[in-house]
């Protein structure tokens, strides 16, 4: 039992972790303010959670994100380095999947902000 391996996400993948399999997890508004609440507490940077999302997340969860980043005033090098391998697009995704999509639409990042929170 002495040589085993402990083998467990970061907190940075655990977060975008949270937002892209949003629906296995029944996530995505908890994982909205866990992710605000871990920024806001310096335990995860946002260019680690740019990183990792960049990494490991598809389209959708990096339009998300981009958008949460946005709202909470990140620097903008780290938002232009999430846009970059974004297509333009004209389709616009929710901000929560599960929720009518209607509100306010993030024309940057094509998310149409159904649920504020």
């Amino acid at each position: 039992m002495e040589d085993q391996t402990a083998v467990y996400g970061s907190r940075a993948r655990t977060l975008v972790d949270a937002v892209y399999d949003w629906s296995l997890f029944n996530s995505l508004p908890r994982a909205y303010d866990w992710i605000r609440g871990e920024l806001a507490a310096s335990r995860v940077g946002a260019a680690e959670l740019v990183a990792v999302a960049l990494r490991y997340g598809d389209k959708g969860t990096i339009r998300r994100i981009g958008a949460l980043l946005e709202m909470q005033c990140v620097e903008a090098g780290l938002l232009r380095k999430l846009e970059k391998v974004l297509n333009p697009s004209t389709g616009l995704i929710p901000w929560i999947p599960t929720k009518p999509k209607r509100g306010k639409i993030n024309r940057r990042w094509g998310v149409v902000l159904n649920d504020q929170t």
